[in-house]
Formats: C-alpha cells, structure tokens, sequence
C-alpha cells in the first residue's frame, strides 16, 4: 500500500535543563508514533537542534522516544541541526530531496497554523496536519502568545527577510514578552 505522505514531520520543542522531554513534547511523539503505525508515511523526521543549555538534540531525544514506541530505526532520519520552526521545515525540505513534497506535521494544537503557513510559503512543501492536543493548562502562556509569532512570521520577520523596527522588537519582546529566539542564538554561536 502507497503511503499518503512523503513524510512525517514531528516538530521539536526545548527539552528540560537535563535533556528529558517536556509532558508537551512527550504528546507530539505519540501522536506522531501513531501517524507512523497508521501507515500515513515510511518516514518520519523529527526536527529540533540541541540548545545551549541542554545537552542532547530534540531531535535524537525524540528518535529515541519514538523508537520506544515501535518506529524502526530505518525510518526514522533526523533534521537536528534547526532551532526554531522556520529552519525545522527548511531544513526537513532539503532532506526530502523532492520538489513540493506532501508532509504530515506533527505539532501542538496552538502551533499548527504557522507550521501549515511556514510549511507551505516559505518551505514550498504540500502540508497536512496532526495536532497533538495539548491540556490547556499546561500551555497558557504559549496559546496566549501563538498569534503574536504567527504575526511575527507573516510580517517576515523570523524568515529574515525583513529586519525589525526598534518599535517593533520593543512591543514584542519587552511589552509582550516574546523570547527573540534569532537574536538569542547571534548572541550564543547559534
């Protein structure tokens, strides 16, 4: 039977000080595990770079975890050299080696819509997707905050294709307290 995607791509997220997956992580991998079992791909990616301040890459922490769940090994190829989205799915494209590839995304609920969005205009890949619901409680401030980065990314602005305004940086990342991930990884070698 012909899968119905190119791949599977399971967005990473920052991983505790000692390396282990946050309980929001832990639910995007068992969701993706079932998309694999489901027979939706032969493939899955998970994508997600190593932080400074921990010490292993979401991506090989997520292999593992998949692993454990019943994906081979074979099937399983790692994207980790990205640390925020955009570069996740830039990053997943080029390993597909294919032009307009079909993916599945495997993300949080909150998150979905700019994976779809960056998936498909800046990465050029044909996107579906696969939430994995996340317990509101646990995600207030990143629910309350998704709509400002989905902005930040329509505006062109973690693309790099524009630079911020002053004004802007000020209203984002002082009044709303968004973590300016592009200028935190200039600032660590990243």
């Amino acid at each position: 039977m012909k899968s119905k995607y190119d791949a599977i791509l399971l967005l990473g997220l920052k991983l505790n000080a000692d390396g282990t997956p946050k309980h929001e992580l832990t639910l995007r991998i068992e969701t993706a595990a079932a998309c694999y079992q489901e027979g939706l791909a032969k493939l899955v990616i998970p994508c997600g770079g190593q932080t400074p301040d921990t010490p292993v890459s979401e991506a090989a922490v997520m292999r593992d975890a998949l692993m454990a769940r019943g994906v081979p090994e074979r099937a399983i190829h790692m994207e980790d050299r990205s640390q925020i989205t955009v570069e996740n799915l830039l990053n997943a494209r080029d390993m597909l080696g294919k032009k307009h590839p079909r993916v599945l995304i495997v993300t949080s609920d909150y998150h979905m819509l700019r994976a779809q969005l960056i998936c498909r205009f800046s990465a050029h890949m044909r996107p579906s997707g696969r939430k994995a619901r996340i317990p509101r409680e646990e995600v207030r401030r990143q629910r309350r905050m998704e709509p400002l980065h989905t902005l930040d990314y329509v505006l062109g602005y973690q693309t790099g294709k524009f630079r911020r305004p002053k004004w802007y940086r000020k209203l984002m990342y002082e009044k709303f307290g968004i973590e300016d991930k592009v200028a935190y990884h200039a600032n660590h070698g990243k």
